[in-house]
């Protein structure tokens, strides 16, 4: 598949960083919390957010794994957060949706971290593209099997990807644009929160037609 020949993909109102949203509770949260990340995937998604909801799927269907992972010095990696949402009836196959969170010793750091993880994904990926995204960096890959968002802001990375069969090639900008945005108030701290020009409005579960996740 060629990058040029992919349709044209939804827009969606993209976060401006550097304004604090003081009544956030999940700002507020970060804010007292004694790590760089969040140490529960329900942290991640916090509030009202129901995973399964946004993937178009029965309340409460949708479990997540989490695993914390080790620092790395060498890359100025300190500390990584992955949760892996699953099917609440089956315990093994790939997930539905996954949720990658890293916080490095500096923005150089990140981006290098990030260059590298795209790298390692090129065998996989079909077409990429940067996506605008305030004053984040941005690259949507589409894969074989996934739909891949790899964000960086700050000394912060987010990546974020959800299985091919669930949204439409068109909306999968749109899709992953909205769950990163879900993610950043739990993640960064006050002061560096997105000011975004809207609430997210457009999910996994508004991007139709939608196929049942076998």
């Amino acid at each position: 598949m060629q990058a040029g020949n992919e349709p044209e993909l939804t827009n969606l109102p993209v976060p401006r960083f550097g304004s604090a949203n003081g009544g956030d509770p999940n700002a507020a949260r970060a804010a007292r919390r004694e790590t760089l990340l969040p140490v529960d995937c329900g942290e991640v998604l916090p509030g009202p957010v129901d995973a399964a909801a946004l993937l178009a799927m029965p309340t409460g269907s949708v479990t997540a794994r989490g695993i914390i992972g080790v620092g790395s010095p060498s890359v100025g990696l300190l500390e990584r957060l992955t949760c892996n949402f699953f099917p609440a009836h089956k315990a093994s196959g790939p997930p539905l949706m996954v949720i990658g969170l890293a916080a490095f010793t500096d923005q150089a750091g990140a981006r290098a971290q990030r260059d590298r993880n795209i790298a390692a994904e090129r065998a996989d990926t079909l077409a990429s593209r940067p996506v605008p995204f305030g004053d984040a960096v941005a690259t949507l890959l589409s894969q074989r099997d996934n739909y891949l968002l790899m964000v960086t802001y700050d000394r912060y990375t987010v990546t974020a990807s959800v299985a091919r069969r669930l949204v439409p090639e068109a909306n999968a900008e749109a899709v992953l644009v909205d769950l990163v945005r879900r993610v950043w108030p739990g993640v960064l701290p006050p002061g560096s929160i997105p000011a975004s020009t809207g609430p997210p409005t457009t999910g996994v579960a508004d991007a139709r037609p939608l196929r049942a996740p076998g």
